[in-house]
């Protein structure tokens, strides 16, 4: 079974199976928003869930494409990028009887909802950001900044003459 621009899965009979069995999908997202202004598209990947006695672990690997803006030349460029992580997910519902399992405070997995769905998105999203490059750059072909003059050498850049006048009057002190 396969995830298609969906990323819950309801885990009731797994969470009724006994501990170590697992459940596989396919998991493929056209548009996955990231930030305010950061979305990876083509989301594919694999999602492998493992019950265990008091959770689920789900073992998430994928494949996105990020549009990001070039540190260097200020261009856009789309950054391929992967991920692979573990996350846990608590049995906050008893699914027998819907009861609500306590849990303690500090507990900081992630909880499966009452009606017993188990959502990867989170998690997905915050391993997406992390795997992205710290410091964007199109590659070895980027053409570095944008060239401001053309001229011959005897045109003046006066963009630092602000700063060349405090140096000049700093020097004669």
């Amino acid at each position: 079974m396969d995830l298609y621009n969906e990323t819950a899965v309801n885990v009731a009979t797994l969470l009724q199976e006994p501990v170590g069995s697992s459940r596989s999908y396919g998991l493929h997202l056209d548009r996955l928003e990231l930030d305010s202004d950061l979305v990876a598209r083509d989301v594919n990947g694999e999602l492998r869930l493992t019950r265990l006695s008091d959770e689920i672990l789900a073992n998430v690997t994928a494949t996105a494409t990020v549009g990001l803006t070039c540190l260097r030349c200020l261009e856009q460029y789309e950054q391929p990028t992967k991920t692979r992580f573990q996350e846990e997910f608590r049995i906050a519902y008893d699914v027998r009887s819907g009861a609500a399992i306590r849990s303690s405070d500090d507990d900081e997995r992630f909880a499966i909802t009452d009606a017993h769905e188990l959502n990867i998105l989170e998690p997905l999203r915050q391993e997406l950001i992390v795997s992205l490059p710290m410091r964007p750059d199109c590659g070895d072909a980027c053409p570095g900044p944008a060239v401001v003059s053309t001229g011959g050498n005897d045109e003046i850049d006066d963009r630092f003459a602000a700063l060349g006048a405090l140096l000049n009057s700093t020097n004669e002190d």
